[in-house]
């Protein structure tokens, strides 16, 4: 965070000052392979590693949120953008650093540079950034294109119950008389849904097949019958709860009959079902980043997975639109988007994720919209 600061502080306009402190991260995290690697194992570090990072992303997200005051009308950009954009930039660093491209990271500074600017600044600020490519400021670049790693571096209305999927449902105990197919199956849905429960109690690292079972109501061997480790139960879990939550999001999606409603009640259904099941909001949006590389791969697929929906919003939009649009825009929206949600259900406040839904529209809609018909929009009543 010092160097940082260091950075913002050595140039003298606000969008200098963000591009330092873009190539600062980049280039730490590019010749300095200690820090990429810490940079993605400080999430499987539990919660107050946890905590950490998301101090060092408010100060991100503070100095990106200084943007307002180049503006006439400060509050016309919710306060939560600068969280989103902040999100979003970890994010793409992060899939970049965690698949081995940590050299590509330059390639990543003009697209967050134009999507932190243009909220602030307007379309012609963001284009202009986009344009730049990587070039450090001047002076910057300077003290940081021969960096060599210093002595320090080197040695150191929500869903009801009765609306969720029965299958998770817990088993009455005792004898029941129900078809042995059919306890098979409950089974194996309750150890998901014992899972979910143990890690929102201690984590994913801290969690036990024997946390598992207590949670599930059922003995380690009846565990042992239907997962071989405490991994393979937790991608079972896993692609249940992601394919329960596109099949919301794609429902409500389809019932609008134009594309910006269609991805304000999509966002609305993912938001409302993370709301109703906050451990299950907890396994699919924190624990799954430290559950291992099968695990991330799923994870980056379910990102990816609602990308599509954004990139429909490019048909039919003016040349004008198109210019200003990258190849990694949808990306980034999702993963800003992501990481606003993330980080409430790490704070405990999972079930208050509904009263993000008209700062996410916002956000996701400006770079097709513009400001004022996505501002609009966003706060049309649900």
């Amino acid at each position: 965070m010092r160097e940082m600061l260091e950075a913002y502080n050595s140039q003298e306009s606000w969008p200098d000052r963000l591009r330092a402190v873009a190539c600062e991260i980049v280039e730490n995290l590019r010749n300095a392979p200690s820090r990429a690697s810490f940079a993605v194992e400080v999430l499987a570090a539990g919660d107050a590693a946890r905590a950490r990072r998301d101090m060092t992303m408010r100060v991100i997200a503070s100095l990106i949120d200084a943007g307002r005051n180049e503006m006439e009308d400060p509050e016309s950009v919710p306060h939560t953008t600068a969280e989103a954009l902040a999100g979003s930039a970890y994010g793409q660093v992060y899939a970049k650093v965690v698949r081995g491209n940590a050299d590509e990271l330059p390639e990543l500074v003009p697209q967050l540079m134009s999507a932190a600017v243009m909220p602030y600044l307007g379309i012609e600020a963001g284009l202009a950034e986009l344009s730049r490519g990587f070039d450090p400021p001047a002076r910057y670049r300077r003290g940081v294109a021969k960096k060599k790693p210093s002595s320090r571096e080197k040695g150191e209305p929500g869903v009801s119950a009765e609306d969720y999927p029965p299958e998770l449902a817990r088993l009455p105990p005792g004898r029941h008389g129900l078809p042995r197919e059919f306890v098979i199956h409950n089974q194996r849905e309750r150890l998901i849904a014992g899972l979910a429960e143990a890690i929102a109690e201690n984590g994913y690292s801290g969690t036990t097949i024997a946390h598992i079972t207590r949670h599930a109501a059922v003995s380690r061997r009846t565990f042992y019958e239907h997962f071989s480790s405490k991994d393979e139960c937790f991608v079972a879990a896993y692609d249940t709860v992601m394919e329960e939550l596109r099949g919301r999001v794609s429902t409500a999606f389809d019932a609008e009959d134009d594309w910006p409603h269609a991805v304000k009640a999509g966002i609305g259904a993912m938001l409302e079902f993370l709301a109703a099941e906050p451990h299950l909001a907890r396994l699919c949006m924190v624990e799954a980043l430290v559950a291992g590389p099968v695990v991330v791969e799923r994870y980056d697929a379910a990102i990816q997975s609602f990308v599509p929906y954004f990139q429909t919003g490019r048909e039919g939009r003016p040349p004008e639109v198109l210019e200003r649009l990258s190849a990694t825009t949808e990306e980034a929206l999702v993963g800003g988007m992501v990481s606003l949600i993330s980080r409430r259900i790490i704070a405990g406040k999972a079930e208050e994720l509904e009263e993000l839904l008209p700062d996410l529209v916002e956000f996701t809609l400006t770079p097709y919209l513009g400001s004022a018909e996505a501002a609009e929009l966003a706060r049309e009543p649900a």
